[in-house]
């Protein structure tokens, strides 16, 4: 059976990555752990490695393209197995709500970055965010502004 590569999360808030080049050609013997691919996100540049050893069958996902971490980009396994397409995406896990937005629906609506701390004192004191006046950069909502309301 055939090994997935998938793209990894390479940071805490890297949700997508760059094909930069396949280090590996289709066809090619790879070693676990042999670097695959380059992969280029908005803070880092790095290699991937490959996560089992084998051959590269199919490459999914070409250079150039840019994918979401968990999508499967190329399938290692024994030289005689066949792999047409890659398996369907997982659906991604769905985000928890923030406080704010559980308290006040419309609060959370085109508002931009509201800080843990904003959203905890809005719902605390039972305050609507989308009637607050943000004096924070870029219009954003701060803790003053929310103790002011």
């Amino acid at each position: 059976m055939a090994t997935d590569v998938v793209m990894p999360q390479l940071g805490e808030s890297i949700v997508e990555g760059t094909i930069t080049r396949w280090l590996v050609a289709e066809g090619e013997t790879v070693q676990k752990y042999a670097p695959l691919l380059e992969v280029a996100t908005d803070k880092i540049d790095t290699e991937v490695p490959s996560p089992a050893d084998g051959v590269l069958l199919k490459i999914f996902v070409p250079e150039g393209q840019t994918v979401r971490v968990g999508t499967v980009l190329a399938a290692i396994g024994a030289k005689e197995e066949v792999v047409e397409s890659p398996p369907a995406e997982k659906p991604a896990a769905p985000r928890r709500p923030a406080t704010s937005a559980a308290a006040h629906p419309a609060a959370g609506a085109d508002l931009g970055f509201i800080s843990p701390v904003v959203a905890r004192l809005a719902a605390e004191h039972d305050v609507d965010l989308s009637q607050v006046s943000g004096t924070g950069l870029k219009g954003r909502i701060t803790k003053k502004d929310v103790l002011a309301y």
